[in-house]
């Protein structure tokens, strides 16, 4: 290329030399690197004048091949400035090579071509060329582009830095959301792994159960245990507050305590007492609500304990009217010392006992947040009274998803049933 002709070239700048370096540039300082390439070295020794006196850092090459020598030792260049006629290796011989090198692809790349090589133009714009400049041009329109190209790459480096990082960090968050999915998995599993695989076969008594999991990890909890060889059966239902792997463990801990405690006493008030004791010293925060009752055969009474739980139903089918057994203390869990008392009921043939969680009546739908309510319950138990308990309890959950919409619930359900037979 031929500067001699640029308007604002003076004679003088053909003699110049570029300033005297005065040292390493301060390390906070981030200069552009560029890479100038032509074959003539007067013009080499101009441009890069004009460029260093603005504060770019600037390398100099008489070829393509010379180009990509510099670029192998110069990987941090940022913007290449070419002439299109060259011997040897030509710009957009050397734009080619740059555009297919992966480490170099997306340096900007500035051709100069002189006046009519349009198709030169063309080429290079296909080739990916990023800008062209005719000669002969006016350093400070050289300098303006030279500006925003490179402004343009550290704008687009920075976003595909950011992009990295956000990419980086969803990784993380995704084998960190994989991680709590699995623990969650195994505290779920842990969770069933604590009800009932079966219900004991135990006439003239009939049992059902249906437990409904919310999408959230819950802490509902029952069993069914037979006592004195079988003259006693043992119902428990509780609630652990919370949700999540916390809730799971704290149920866990429940379990373990009432297997324990249940065959160190049949009074229920007693079981309870033990099962706190050991909740409270154990438990760093949470709580748990339980009902127990103990249900004797020979007696046909129903002995049973509350700490906190919502009231138990007695349905005394032939009179055609529900009973509430109330709670009668705190929940479990908080207090070492808590006064657990035990009521004991008499029960006749045709009496049914529902127990079950809060889950049952506060799950709400709709924007008010209507409750299922406990108004439903009693009016389908009364509506469906002859059927047989477990149906009678698989009916009751069906009940109340049509009045959710089928809408996953957000606390677990535990129903337990007892018919006494005779």
């Amino acid at each position: 290329m031929d500067f001699r002709q640029s308007p604002i070239l003076h004679p003088e700048l053909m003699q110049a030399k570029p300033p005297r370096q005065t040292g390493a540039p301060a390390p906070h300082e981030d200069l552009p690197i560029l890479l100038v390439v032509d074959d003539d070295p007067d013009i080499l020794r101009v441009v890069r004048f004009y460029l260093t006196k603005q504060r770019y850092i600037v390398h100099t090459a008489a070829s393509g091949r010379e180009a990509m020598d510099v670029l192998d030792r110069e990987p941090e260049v940022e913007l290449i400035l070419s002439d299109v006629m060259m011997p040897d290796m030509s710009g957009l011989d050397l734009l080619m090579a740059v555009r297919e090198d992966d480490r170099f692809a997306d340096i900007p790349v500035i051709l100069i071509s002189a006046e009519g090589e349009t198709s030169k133009k063309v080429a290079g714009l296909n080739l990916g060329a990023d800008d062209f400049i005719t000669k002969p041009f006016n350093f400070d329109e050289l300098m303006a582009r030279v500006k925003n190209h490179i402004r343009l790459r550290r704008l687009q480096k920075e976003v595909l830095i950011a992009s990295r990082q956000v990419l980086q960090a969803n990784a993380a968050l995704q084998r960190q959301n994989d991680r709590f999915q699995e623990d969650l998995e195994a505290a779920r599993s842990l969770q069933m792994s604590l009800m009932p695989d079966a219900l004991p076969d135990t006439p003239p008594l009939r049992l059902g159960a249906r437990y409904l999991p919310a999408e959230r990890l819950g802490g509902d909890l029952f069993d069914i245990v037979e006592l004195d060889g079988g003259r006693r059966l043992g119902l428990l239902v509780a609630d652990v507050c919370g949700h999540g792997i916390t809730a799971a463990f704290i149920t866990a801990m429940t379990k373990i305590t009432f297997q324990s405690a249940c065959q160190s006493s049949s009074d229920p008030a007693v079981v309870l007492d033990l099962m706190n004791r050991e909740l409270a010293a154990n438990l760093a925060n949470g709580f748990v609500t339980v009902f127990y009752g103990v249900y004797d055969r020979h007696t046909r009474t129903l002995a049973c304990a509350s700490g906190g739980h919502p009231p138990v139903l007695v349905h005394r089918r032939p009179e055609g009217r529900i009973l509430d057994l109330l709670p009668q203390a705190t929940f479990l869990g908080c207090f070492q010392q808590v006064h657990f008392r035990t009521e004991t009921l008499e029960l006749k043939p045709g009496d049914r006992i529902i127990l079950y969680t809060d889950g049952l009546f506060e799950s709400r739908i709709g924007p008010d947040g209507e409750e299922f309510g406990m108004e439903r319950v009693r009016a389908y138990l009364t509506e469906y009274q002859a059927l047989e308990i477990q149906p009678l309890l698989d009916g009751l959950v069906d009940t109340l998803a049509d009045f959710m919409n089928h809408i996953p619930v957000d606390d677990d359900i535990t129903i337990v049933g007892m018919d006494v037979l005779g």
